[in-house]
C-alpha cells in the first residue's frame, strides 16, 4: 500500500546529548523517544568526553544546563568548534536573561527549556532536518516531476517542452525520464528511436554509477537527453523504485534539471520519484472529472507526508473562454493555478506531422512562450527568502552544508 510507505527521503538524525546528570539525561532521553519525525540516533556523551570518536560527527548536538554551567559552557563551545559544525541546541532550566546570553554567545545556535515540550522539541529537530535536506539537495540539480491521474492530460508534452524551454532559453543541462512505462511516450513524441532503455540499470549486478547511466541515455538533436522506457511492455514490471531512487540520485549529479514523467499511474517507482523531486506539478485540464480526480490526487498526496514538497497544478490546453476557467478552478480545488499552458492545436499539429519541436517551428507563438516562462519560474537566480536570511535557517544552512 502506498499509503503505508515510509518516507526515506529524510536520513537519520544523529544527535549527541550532552549532560552530567542522569535524571537531566533521562528527562531529555524520554522527550527524545516521543519524537516521531523526524528518525532519531541518541549518542550519548559526558561534558568532558571528546567530541570526536568512534560514534562519528552529530547533526545535532544537544547540550543540557543542569548544575556545572562551566563545564556545559566549555562542551557548547568545543562542540561549536568542531568541523563539521553540529546544530547547537541548548537546553535550559532557568530563564535567566545571563544565563542565556552566556549560552548563545558560546555558540548555541537555539534554547529549549524544562520541561521540555514534544511539540517545541520535534519542530525544532524537524526544522533541523529540512534544512539539511534542502543544503544536501542545493549541491545537485533539481528534480521536477509531473503526473496526473487523467490519461490525456499532456504530461508528456508538459515534460518535454518545458525540458527544450529550460535547454534551449535558458541553456540548462537537461535529462528527461519516462517513467510512464506503459505508454513510453517520450522516445516517439521526439522522433527519436532509442537503442536502449533504464533496462539494463535494473539488471545491473553492481552498484550503479554516473558511466552506466550515460551508456542508457538518448540524446536529441535540443541537447536534451532522454532516459527512455523499456520497450515491451513487460520489461517494465523489472524497473524497482530502488532503481529509479538510485538512477535519479544520480542523475541529480550530472544534469541540471531532470524532468521526470510519471504518467497517470501511482505506484512505488512514483512515490520514491516524489520523494527526490524538488518540484511536482500535477497536470489538469478543464473538465469536471479532471477536477475530481484532482481531488483524488490531494487526499493521497497529504497522506503520504512528503513535506516539504508541494503540488503545483497546471493547467494544459487552457481556453481562456472555457465555462471552467482559472478562478473556478482555483476555488474548487481550494490552491491556486501554478501556471496554463494555452491550447494551440495548429502548431502541436504542425509539430507532430513534421518530426519537429513547436521551438523550431513557432518560436513566437503564445504557446512557446508559456513554456519559457514557465522555464524561468522553475529556475530561479536565487532562493530570495533563504539567501538573504540572516536568522536560524541561515545558520542551519551554514552549518549543515559543511556535511554535504
Amino acid at each position: 500500500m502506498i499509503d503505508g510507505r515510509e518516507n526515506d527521503r529524510r536520513k537519520v538524525l544523529r544527535i549527541a546529548l550532552v549532560a552530567d546528570s542522569p535524571d537531566s539525561k533521562n528527562e531529555v532521553r524520554d522527550a527524545l523517544s516521543g519524537v516521531a519525525e523526524p528518525p532519531l540516533e541518541v549518542l550519548e556523551r559526558e561534558p568532558d568526553q571528546p567530541e570526536t570518536d568512534s560514534a562519528g560527527h552529530p547533526d545535532v548536538a544537544l547540550i543540557v544546563f543542569n548544575g556545572n554551567e562551566a563545564a556545559s559552557l566549555e562542551s557548547l563551545r568545543r562542540q561549536a568548534a568542531q568541523s563539521p559544525r553540529p546544530v547547537m541546541l541548548a537546553v535550559l532550566k532557568e530563564r535567566s536573561a545571563g544565563l542565556m546570553k552566556r549560552v548563545i554567545r558560546a555558540g548555541a545556535d537555539e534554547l529549549l527549556f524544562t520541561p521540555l515540550d514534544a511539540g517545541e522539541l520535534t519542530g525544532a529537530l524537524l526544522k533541523i532536518s529540512e534544512a539539511r535536506w534542502r543544503a544536501e539537495r542545493a549541491q545537485g540539480g533539481t528534480i521536477v516531476s509531473a503526473v496526473s491521474l487523467v490519461g490525456g492530460c499532456g504530461v508528456s508534452s508538459l515534460c518535454i517542452n518545458l525540458g527544450l524551454a529550460l535547454r534551449r532559453s535558458l541553456n540548462k543541462r537537461v535529462a528527461l525520464v519516462d517513467l510512464d512505462l506503459q505508454a513510453g511516450a517520450l522516445a516517439v513524441m521526439l522522433n527519436l528511436e532509442p537503442d536502449v532503455s533504464m533496462l539494463p540499470l535494473a539488471h545491473s549486478d553492481r552498484k550503479l554509477d554516473s558511466l552506466q547511466i550515460e551508456s542508457v541515455l538518448t540524446k536529441h538533436s535540443s541537447g536534451v537527453y532522454v532516459l527512455a522506457a523499456p520497450k515491451r511492455l513487460e520489461e517494465g514490471e523489472a524497473i524497482s523504485d530502488a532503481t529509479v531512487g538510485a538512477t535519479l540520485d544520480l542523475m541529480r549529479e550530472m544534469f541540471d534539471f531532470v524532468l521526470v514523467d510519471c504518467g497517470d499511474h501511482i505506484d512505488e517507482k512514483t512515490v520514491a520519484t516524489w520523494e527526490r523531486s524538488e518540484q511536482l506539478f500535477y497536470v489538469l485540464g478543464q473538465s469536471v472529472a479532471g477536477v475530481r480526480c484532482a481531488w483524488r490526487f490531494i487526499d493521497l498526496f497529504e497522506r503520504l507526508s512528503l513535506s516539504p514538497l508541494e503540488p503545483r497544478f497546471v493547467v494544459n490546453r487552457f481556453v481562456a473562454s472555457h465555462a471552467i476557467g482559472e478562478k473556478r478552478l482555483e476555488d474548487t480545488l481550494g490552491r491556486g493555478i501554478f501556471a496554463t499552458i494555452p491550447r494551440d492545436d495548429r502548431v502541436t499539429e504542425h509539430a507532430e506531422l513534421e518530426g519537429r519541436d513547436i521551438f523550431e517551428i513557432a518560436g513566437g507563438s503564445a504557446l512557446v512562450r508559456s513554456y519559457e516562462a514557465l522555464a524561468r519560474r522553475v529556475s530561479p537566480a536565487v532562493d530570495g527568502a533563504g539567501a538573504r536570511s540572516g536568522g536560524f535557517v541561515s545558520r542551519l544552512f551554514s552549518a549543515l552544508g559543511a556535511r554535504s
